[in-house]
């Protein structure tokens, strides 16, 4: 476990305020009292709850209080009718929203039931019923939000409590939890779905997130951030509604300690619906840059536009009843199309540079390094013939950024500025189906596919290196595709009138890659590439056609498959809604990747000239000037001489055997999550309600698919327990004594007692909760009973992440060895 959330919480909330009756992740309360004219309640009415879109109907009966309650009601629009003999028939109507209740209150007349009487319900959003915090967004208002990338996640962190980065309440953004349509739509990797690659999300109203290299709606170099967003895309268009609950949830909210974000797709109904949609944007107004017009001939403004097109249609599949009821089905395409170019600037050397001549840039002294070498061989042969056919010439006029700084000095190495093709597509497709199997047996299912292509600048190629490339013209060496796809399915039972199951499975597919060119030799017969610089370089400063650095390089995909099983029991008893159920989710993920993680790749590199290496050229004894690190660089560079070399090794096996060079790291990992909880809600005045419930949540370690799991050991191959370790150095420390053993690691096979696990279970996440929701009757001049005072208390257990359980093991010693 990650830790532990407390909240001790009271809100004044007025009219609007927005809390649920339970967490449900896909649905909505109807909840209500029936009286009589005088204001008894009226125990065995028959209350009647009918979708205006689909005619689909559910039946309830009043207890000997009155109350009535429909569980898990797909959000939309409803008419509510109460029957009992003696007494008019009354009906109301009101709206269903996700994760929320509405509350229908009805006062019977005394009249024949053939009698209709019409009332006109209000405060029905009012919540009353606990105190759990968050608001529900509906599809009106998300066509009339302004959102650059068309995606609900834009809003998410738009509610109070919530950082702009996604953060709630303390807690870290990667414990983000999003369901939609009931199951998990959360980030096995990151939590956050915005750490390794760019968020669906962007900033509405501007600042940091609008910031185009943070999100995926936005131009990058291969950079990920932006807002918290799940695994699938989710479009405006394609949204009924969702409900963002911040603090307060009740006991069945146990599997992380951020916000829980509840997604619903929109649904077929009676009648034919369908939108055709197209948003345009280009850069055909916008202005050149300042450092483009200086150069000669300027370089145009990088010219691009924005496309995003769809459309969707929902109704009846088939008119006729089937099986009980009807089959509804929604459909929504959307398709982005965007063709994006940049400036970007690069390190080329000058001509005297290629001849081996360098320049103070402060005071214009000029050193011939082939006359100046004491070995007598001048510039490097190779380097040379690199720089001659791969590098080409400086563009007049450019400046390079200040960020090249010392490299880059204007004098022996230039700027060449260049638009580079950045081009990003993607393709969603969403459909849903319905089906209702009589009154009391409810079925959904929907299904996702996402595939979107995204070239970077993280590796360019300058020089015509590659087959298809031209010298001169930058073309983009790195892709970065995502390939998720996404099902769930549903089935929603009135056992009786005062039970109701809910039953929600869902599997998350979460595929993604990081690809490069790699770092192939330049120069036939080198053993490894050049990177002249060294990795303390900026990736487009390295005087090489092509950078082979390895945070820009390095490749790596993420496989993640996660199944998700759910259920959910309500039963009214009395002022009692009873609620109970439990989560199982089994995520097995394949991760692999070419680096050690400290800036090492699987390709041989031989760094020229770099600042961190050892043995650089020393040139001090000619002139004072260079100890300036640029100039020192760039003379190593000249003369070639490698500072230092690296290439990350892999391991395998029990025995760790050495693998052959080139061959990547990976793991296969599952990871078991269970979850119980049981849940009240009493009603215990009309103007009063106490919830109160406990969880119990169990995340298992991880599992490696081999064994594959590095621990520290002592010299007898035991594990090591960190308190013991620590409380033995203090206790050596106070007898004035050192106490360093030797300690080695092995991998989870070797280590003695035959553990299973990397570490002990955590079986103690029990996750007490009580909460109240009081609605006082303030008097006319304060709004009467539209205020409600909530406040509560409960213990939240985080989660970990895949970055955790997955990719931090698979770095540990052992299993990657950086040589060099």
């Amino acid at each position: 476990m990650s830790g532990t959330r407390w909240f001790s919480l009271l809100v004044f909330v007025v009219a609007s305020a927005v809390v649920s009756w339970s967490q449900s992740t896909a649905s909505g309360t109807v909840a209500g009292t029936i009286t009589d004219q005088s204001g008894a309640v009226v125990a065995d009415a028959q209350v009647k709850l009918t979708g205006t879109a689909t005619g689909t109907s559910r039946n309830a009966a009043t207890d000997s209080s009155g109350h009535y309650i429909f569980v898990n009601v797909d959000p939309g629009y409803y008419n509510l009718t109460a029957v009992k003999t003696g007494f008019a028939t009354s009906k109301t109507s009101g709206e269903v929203r996700v994760g929320t209740t509405t509350t229908l209150n009805l006062a019977l007349q005394v009249g024949g039931t053939t009698t209709i009487v019409e009332v006109q319900a209000s405060n029905t959003e009012l919540q009353t019923l606990n105190a759990t915090i968050g608001n529900t967004v509906g599809s009106d208002m998300l066509q009339s939000l302004p959102s650059l990338g068309r995606d609900v996640s834009s809003f998410v962190t738009m509610q109070p409590g919530v950082s702009p980065d996604g953060s709630v309440g303390g807690t870290v953004v990667d414990q983000a939890n999003f369901m939609l349509d009931g199951g998990n739509n959360s980030n096995d990797m990151d939590g956050s779905g915005g750490v390794y690659n760019p968020s669906f999300g962007d900033d509405p109203a501007g600042g940091l997130f609008s910031n185009p290299e943070n999100q995926i709606s936005g131009s990058d170099l291969g950079l990920a951030g932006g807002q918290p967003s799940g695994v699938m895309p989710t479009p405006v268009d394609s949204v009924e509604e969702f409900k963002v609950a911040t603090s307060n949830q009740t006991a069945d909210f146990n599997n992380s300690s951020g916000m829980q974000v509840s997604i619903v797709t929109k649904r077929g109904t009676n009648a034919w619906h369908g939108t055709a949609y197209e948003y345009y944007l280009d850069n055909n107004f916008s202005g050149n840059t300042w450092e483009n017009n200086q150069t000669v001939p300027k370089t145009p403004i990088p010219s691009w536009h924005r496309s995003w097109f769809g459309g969707a249609i929902g109704g009846p599949l088939i008119p006729k009843d089937i099986l009980g009821g009807k089959t509804y089905i929604f459909v929504n395409y959307q398709g982005a199309r965007w063709p994006n170019s940049e400036t970007l600037d690069f390190a080329v050397p000058s001509p005297n540079m290629r001849l081996g001549i360098l320049t103070n840039p402060s005071t214009g002294a000029v050193y011939n390094l082939n006359t100046l070498d004491p070995r007598g061989i001048g510039i490097n042969s190779q380097i040379q013939q690199l720089w001659n056919t791969y590098m080409p010439a400086g563009t007049p006029g450019g400046v390079c950024p200040s960020t090249y700084a010392p490299f880059c000095d204007n004098v022996n190495t230039l700027d060449f500025k260049a638009n580079l093709a950045l081009p990003q597509n993607d393709n969603f497709g969403v459909v849903r189906l319905d089906h209702d199997f009589g009154s009391n047996w409810h079925f959904m299912s929907s299904y996702r596919y996402y595939h979107l292509t995204r070239a970077t600048a993280s590796q360019v190629d300058i020089g015509g290196f590659f087959p298809g490339d031209k010298l001169g013209t930058p073309v983009s060496l790195t892709n970065r595709p995502q390939v998720p796809w996404y099902l769930v399915l549903g089935m929603t039972t009135n056992i009786s009138s005062h039970v109701t199951n809910d039953f929600r499975y869902s599997f998350l597919r979460n595929w993604w890659q990081w690809g490069s060119a790699g770092d192939p030799v330049q120069i036939s017969g080198l053993g490894a590439a050049i990177e002249p610089l060294g990795e303390s370089a900026g990736p487009h400063s390295t005087l090489i056609p092509y950078n082979v650095n390895n945070q820009s390089t390095r490749t790596r995909f993420w496989n993640g498959r996660d199944h998700f099983f759910r259920d959910d029991v309500s039963i009214q008893k009395g002022p009692h809604l009873i609620q109970f159920g439990g989560q199982y989710q089994r995520n097995w993920n394949y991760h692999q990747r070419t680096d050690n993680g400290a800036g090492v790749n699987y390709y041989p590199v031989y760094q020229v000239g770099d600042a961190a290496g050892s043995g650089s050229v020393d040139l001090t004894g000619l002139d004072p000037a260079f100890s300036d690190p640029g100039l020192a660089g760039n003379a190593a560079a000249v003369l070639g001489i490698v500072t230092d070399t690296q290439q990350a090794l892999t391991r395998a096996g029990n025995n760790l055997a050495l693998n052959p060079p080139l061959t990547p790291a990976f793991d296969k990992v599952t990871i078991n999550y269970y979850n119980l909880y049981l849940n009240d809600t009493w009603k215990m005045k009309p103007s009063l309600t106490v919830t109160y419930g406990l969880g119990w949540t169990l995340e298992l370690p991880p599992t490696e698919e081999t064994g594959k799991q590095v621990l520290l050991v002592d010299g007898s191959g035991n594990a090591i327990n960190a308190e013991t370790y620590l409380k033995n150095r203090e206790s050596a420390a106070l007898a004035g004594q050192v106490y360093n053993p030797e300690i080695g690691f092995a991998i989870l096979p070797n280590v003695a007692g035959h553990r299973k696990y990397p570490f002990d279970p955590f079986y103690h996440g029990f996750s007490p909760r009580i909460a109240i929701a009081w609605n006082p009757d303030l008097g006319a001049g304060l709004g009467g009973k539209s205020t409600v005072f909530r406040g509560g208390y409960g213990r939240i257990y985080g989660r970990n992440n895949g970055v955790n359980l997955v990719l931090g093991p698979l770095l540990a010693p052992g299993l990657i060895q950086a040589v060099g």
